[in-house]
């Protein structure tokens, strides 16, 4: 399993600015790059950010499709020194009408059932994470055994349009200085992007589609038209990613 850097760009198109009043607000988003080393970018990130934390994690991934290329995920990770298990969940995808409404302090329950909540096991992985924080805006970085190094930024939601210009700024300029060009730098997760890696060549294909469908969508009615709700799964919420 290798990344392809032009099959990404190609499946996660730049999204189209927005050109109008955030009746609905804009939901947070992601927008990752591969690197050739990422521990050499640690020092060019560590001046642009606060260091949050990190660590050596063994991780299993849980996801559920809620149809047009949206995913939920949840994360079971052991910490490789300590042993310490924790379960948090990855849903920025969906609107804010349709957040899980799932408690930290209930994760660990959940963990023992995910086929019920609709949660397929997609695969295992091992994981160095770097964590850093600049106000309200996310900035990991990992590396992925057998999968590659990758540095991801997380912009907060917001409603107001001069907001997230500021934010698009802000990491524009930041992935200019990790040496990352603005065409290379890819709208999604890393763990999305680990996902789409393992699908076959037409379920990659399909996936692009969908992308591209939902860009148009949104061309179409802009943000602020009130999102459609989106299909908890498929096959009786067992879920159909692969």
């Amino acid at each position: 399993m290798q990344f392809d850097l032009d099959l990404m760009k190609a499946l996660f198109p730049p999204k189209k600015k927005p050109v109008h009043l955030m009746k609905w607000g804009l939901p947070e988003a992601r927008f990752t790059t591969p690197v050739e080393d990422v521990e050499k970018k640690i020092p060019i990130i560590k001046g642009k950010t606060k260091f949050a934390g990190g660590g050596e994690f063994l991780e299993e991934i849980h996801a559920k499709d809620y149809g047009n290329g949206v995913y939920s995920y949840f994360i079971v990770r052991i910490d490789k020194k300590t042993e310490e298990e924790t379960v948090y969940s990855e849903a920025y995808m969906l609107r804010e009408d349709e957040k899980l409404g799932i408690g930290a302090m209930d994760a660990f329950k959940m963990s023992q059932d995910f086929e019920k909540l609709g949660y397929k096991h997609l695969f295992d992985r091992e994981i160095t994470v770097w964590s850093f924080r600049s106000l309200l805006k996310v900035v990991n970085a990992f590396n992925v055994t057998d999968f590659g190094d990758f540095v991801e930024v997380g912009l907060p939601a917001t409603k107001l349009a001069t907001m997230r210009d500021i934010d698009e700024k802000w990491k524009d300029g930041f992935f200019l200085k990790l040496g990352v060009k603005k065409e290379d730098v890819i709208p999604t997760d890393p763990i999305t992007l680990q996902l789409v890696t393992m699908m076959d060549p037409e379920k990659q294909q399909q996936f692009g589609e969908q992308q591209n469908a939902s860009l148009g969508n949104s061309a179409q009615g802009g943000l602020s038209s009130q999102p459609q709700k989106k299909s908890m799964g498929f096959g009786k919420g067992k879920g159909n990613l692969f």
